[in-house]
C-alpha cells in the first residue's frame, strides 16, 4: 500500500510539472511572452534539476524511513533512478498533452524542444512514445532485478 502511495505522488509531482511547463508554454504566450532560446535555456536548465533534487528527495526519505539496510539503498537508489530517467524519457512532456494540452500531436508534428531532435535531427510523437516505453521497461527491469529476494 506505501509503494502505491508513493508511486501516486510521484506520478503527481509529474502531472504538476506538466502544469506548470503548461503555464509557461502555453499561458505565458497568452499574456505576450515571446520564446527565446536566451530565457527556454535556463528554464529547461531549472526545471531538469528540480526532476534531478525531488529524485534525491524521494530516495533520500525512503532510506531515511527505512530500515537502512543493503537493500533499502538499492531501493533508494532505484527510487532516484526511476525519476530521473522518467525525466530524461520526457513523461513529463507526454503529460503535458496528454492533461493540459488537449492530446499527443500528429505524427507529423516534429518536437523540435527535445534534445533527441538535435542529435537525430527528427523528433515525433511515435519516436517519444518508444522511448518512454523503453524507459519504462528499463525501470520495470531495476525494480525486478532489486526486490528479487534471491538477489540478496
Amino acid at each position: 500500500m506505501k509503494s502505491l502511495a508513493l508511486g501516486l505522488w510521484i506520478f503527481l509531482f509529474f502531472v504538476f510539472m506538466s502544469g506548470l511547463d503548461f503555464v509557461v508554454h502555453r499561458v505565458l504566450y497568452s499574456y505576450g511572452l515571446l520564446f527565446s532560446f536566451d530565457w527556454a535555456v535556463v528554464y529547461w536548465g531549472v526545471y531538469g534539476c528540480v526532476f534531478f533534487v525531488f529524485g534525491v528527495v524521494i530516495g533520500f526519505v525512503y532510506w531515511l524511513g527505512s530500515g537502512r539496510s543493503r537493500r533499502d539503498i538499492k531501493i533508494s537508489l532505484c527510487l532516484f533512478l526511476s525519476i530521473v530517467l522518467l525525466s530524461c524519457g520526457g513523461l513529463a512532456d507526454v503529460l503535458w498533452f496528454v492533461f493540459w494540452g488537449g492530446g499527443l500531436p500528429a505524427a507529423d508534428v516534429v518536437w523540435w524542444w527535445m534534445p533527441w531532435y538535435t542529435i537525430l535531427g527528427f523528433w515525433n510523437s511515435v519516436l517519444q512514445l518508444g522511448l518512454l516505453c523503453g524507459v519504462f521497461l528499463t525501470i520495470a527491469t531495476f525494480w525486478i532485478l532489486i526486490l528479487r529476494k534471491d538477489l540478496f
